[in-house]
């Protein structure tokens, strides 16, 4: 049998539009990253963005101190797959391995061990800057510091688009898309002043099944799953 891939078209409304750092060759002015005319949105950041929600939602103490205590348990194929990553003779490495392919998060988004089980594609944007001129804060005073201006350039786009293949992982990423669509998040810089806010939505994404690579996907709603 094989096994099932998911294809997803996902949408995010950005209401207030959106920054994903670039150049810093001007230390007053924060530019959007912009490659031959169209501002971008990494795979990289998309996987950031994504990770930091399933992080909200599942991960626990160990996994934020980098599973150093080990982890126990039956796996699939452990064997071969520690045979694999040469980790027979060490221990503390064969148990840190363990605990890493048994966190939903790791298992998801990759480790230092295996592959991630997801895959985003870059996200390119045709859109308009709007220009907004800040001034710095003193953290201590909560005052203005004279002197201290700069400008930031925000990408002016209602929603953006990312396409991303799932392989493993199936019930901790739709809680990640229910919590997105109920919550949101954000992307990029500016998250204090409100910019990269980025919403779900759901009628407007859409997924595909696929259990063949000789069969075209066929795309439904994102709606019609019940998370």
């Amino acid at each position: 049998m094989n096994k099932r891939v998911y294809l997803f078209k996902l949408k995010l409304n950005t209401p207030y539009g959106l920054r994903v750092g670039g150049p810093k060759d001007d230390i007053y002015v924060l530019k959007p990253l912009e490659i031959e005319g169209y501002y971008v949105i990494p795979s990289s950041s998309w996987k950031g963005v994504f990770r930091r929600v399933t992080e909200v939602l599942f991960a626990g103490k160990d996994h934020y101190e980098g599973h150093k205590n080990g982890g126990v348990g039956n796996v699939d194929n452990l064997g071969e797959l520690i045979k694999a990553k040469g980790l027979e003779s060490y221990e503390e490495e064969k148990r840190r391995f363990i605990a890493m392919w048994n966190c939903p998060i790791e298992r998801l988004y990759g480790s230092e061990y295996f592959a991630s089980a997801v895959t985003f594609s870059d996200t390119l944007i045709d859109a308009n800057i709007n220009e907004r001129t800040h001034t710095v804060i003193d953290r201590k005073t909560r005052k203005s510091k004279e002197k201290h201006l700069f400008r930031e350039q925000i990408v002016d786009v209602k929603s953006v688009s990312v396409k991303v293949i799932v392989r493993d992982g199936l019930e901790e990423w739709f809680k990640t898309l229910e919590f997105m669509s109920v919550v949101g998040t954000f992307i990029g810089g500016g998250k204090s002043r409100g910019i990269g806010y980025a919403q779900l939505d759901l009628k407007e994404s859409e997924y595909a099944e696929m259990d063949s690579l000789t069969r075209k996907p066929v795309f439904r709603p994102l709606s019609e799953v019940k998370l």
